[in-house]
């Protein structure tokens, strides 16, 4: 609960607006709290329908750009670490951003279909196959360096590291930057349920709220955290060309899985 104590003291603090930014300042965390908000219009959580039919393609060009509005938001500040660390920020998304659309066609490939809803009515109850768990893998592997955590950054220097691009900001604005980056963490959290979905044979009906879609969703949800928390735990932080050869890794894993995913489809392998 710490994270959200510390949210709601921050909406509560007083906002000062640095002299050397620009009304950009003022407009950007508004911004990035928005788009990450908006991911969710698009994907399904309790359900099977999403609340608007955006479906893949328009999720990655909302989670590419809430990526990319952290750095614009270190940029408009004016101070010398924020551009440093805005810097650090868009090299890490160019590194990490391709290998979470490639699992994410690949997710498309896997369930025949760019809607999630239909996403989810080809792929239940298909249980593990290797594509199936290959696809699974990467995705984990970008959700570890999507959380903004160890091994990719240290919560604990906030000031030298992630801290970068916000150092300029405080009270509401600081609130509502942060608050937008847990959004879209739970928003690529989400997207786990069409993979857990394959595995477990649950059935749910489409447009309507069920108990089985409620433990689906959790148990998702659930299963990224114990991931990214077991990172966490046993690993150490990345230099940055650590954290280039991890997403290097990465990328060639999600696209293997796709090359073999579409050549597994076009010879019906996968049905």
């Amino acid at each position: 609960m710490q994270t959200w104590y510390d949210l709601s003291k921050l909406f509560r603090k007083e906002t000062v607006v640095p002299e050397t930014g620009s009304f950009l300042a003022l407009v950007v965390p508004a911004v990035s709290f928005t788009v990450s908000l908006s991911m969710f219009a698009v994907v399904p959580t309790i359900t099977i329908d999403a609340p608007t039919e955006g479906g893949i393609v328009v999720f990655i060009h909302l989670a590419v750009l809430s990526a990319f509005l952290l750095a614009i938001a270190g940029s408009v500040s004016g101070n010398p670490y924020g551009i440093v660390g805005g810097s650090r920020e868009v090299i890490l998304a160019t590194l990490i951003e391709p290998s979470i659309i490639v699992s994410l066609a690949n997710l498309a490939i896997l369930g025949r279909s760019l809607f999630f809803g239909d996403i989810t009515k080809n792929m239940e109850g298909r249980y593990l196959s290797v594509w199936l768990a290959a696809a699974m893998i990467a995705y984990f592997l970008c959700l570890i360096a999507e959380s903004g955590r160890v091994p990719f950054d240290i919560p604990e220097a906030e000031s030298e590291l992630t801290g970068g691009p916000l150092t300029e900001f405080s009270g509401k604005l600081l609130a509502f930057i942060r608050f937008g980056q847990l959004v879209r963490a739970l928003a690529l959290f989400s997207m786990a349920r069409f993979f857990i979905g394959a595995l477990i044979p649950l059935r749910v009906t489409p447009g309507e709220f069920s108990l089985a879609s409620v433990l689906l969703y959790a148990l998702s949800v659930l299963l990224c955290t114990v991931v990214i928390s077991l990172a966490e735990s046993l690993s150490t932080r990345f230099r940055l060309l650590e954290a280039a050869k991890f997403a290097g890794y990465v990328l060639v894993i999600s696209s293997a899985t796709l090359i073999v995913s579409l050549f597994a489809t076009s010879a019906g392998w996968i049905r």
